[in-house]
């Protein structure tokens, strides 16, 4: 086990709330002593466990008090003071010495004993769901700040989409079914100036199983491979830059794309 292992175990907790035997404790000592980390991480949870008790501090249940006392007395009968054998007659402090009464040592040493086996379990039970509370709110906070970028990165895009539609060099192509396939549409955005191609697919039917579709540009009769469509729920998908073309069309074609188009099995096709 590694020391970031042995810290995450909850040994430490444990220590730092008095529910270890002697050998665990010396255990807990010998590798905080042998390495730094175990040392700092240690002292943190003392420090931990010291503030969430002084904040969450409750005195002990009457009820608690009351068996604990009965217990103690069923233990150890207190031992009562001698009386005087007749009115006016002094007792010597001497007879009354704590000394001649050990039973009330061992109360003492019991109740405390007791009263704080308790109070460690009560503040190492909070302090395990106060860990566990907190890992949750922590991951709780991971998650809200990834939906946060993403819900940005989306924004991002869209106000570049939005501002490439809207640049006077952008070319809107609109692309129709041929004659084989009369109800097939497809979008394409082309920027004369930056050479970008954006295409919408969103109108042509589901690719079958290893097809994909493939766009062309049509330069001087030419064609001219513009990129395989990969159908997802974006609206607009970026394909490679094209430096000039006089009309744009779609084929479909073996998965990963062709070289050179299958006329055959054109979709679309449209000129600018």
């Amino acid at each position: 086990m590694n020391t970031q292992e042995y810290i995450e175990s909850g040994v430490l907790e444990l220590y730092a709330a008095g529910g270890l035997t002697e050998a665990e404790q010396a255990d807990v000592e010998r590798m905080a002593a042998q390495y730094p980390e175990v040392r700092v991480a240690l002292e943190e949870v003392t420090r931990t466990l010291e503030a969430y008790a002084l904040t969450h501090a409750q005195p002990p249940r009457p009820e608690l008090e009351d068996k604990i006392l009965g217990h103690l007395q069923r233990l150890a009968p207190l031992a009562e003071p001698p009386l005087a054998e007749e009115a006016g007659k002094v007792v010597p402090l001497t007879d009354y010495s704590p000394n001649k009464s050990p039973n009330w040592l061992k109360v003492a040493a019991a109740v405390l004993l007791l009263i704080s086996a308790a109070t460690n379990v009560f503040l190492y039970k909070n302090l395990s769901e106060a860990r566990q509370e907190l890992a949750v709110s922590q991951q709780a906070t991971r998650q809200y700040a990834l939906q946060v970028n993403q819900v940005e990165q989306r924004a991002f895009k869209s106000e570049n989409l939005l501002a490439l539609v809207r640049d006077p060099q952008t070319v809107s192509v609109s692309l129709k079914g041929v004659e084989q396939h009369p109800a097939a549409q497809a979008s394409v955005f082309w920027n004369k100036e930056t050479k970008e191609v954006y295409f919408d697919p969103s109108k042509l039917p589901a690719a079958p199983a290893g097809k994909q579709y493939q766009l062309w540009a049509l330069a001087n009769g030419k064609p001219v491979d513009a990129g395989v469509v990969v159908q997802t729920d974006s609206l607009l998908q970026r394909m490679k830059s094209i430096q000039e073309a006089q009309a744009f069309a779609v084929t479909l074609e073996p998965a990963g794309g062709s070289v050179n188009p299958t006329l055959e099995a054109m979709y679309v096709m449209g000129n600018i």
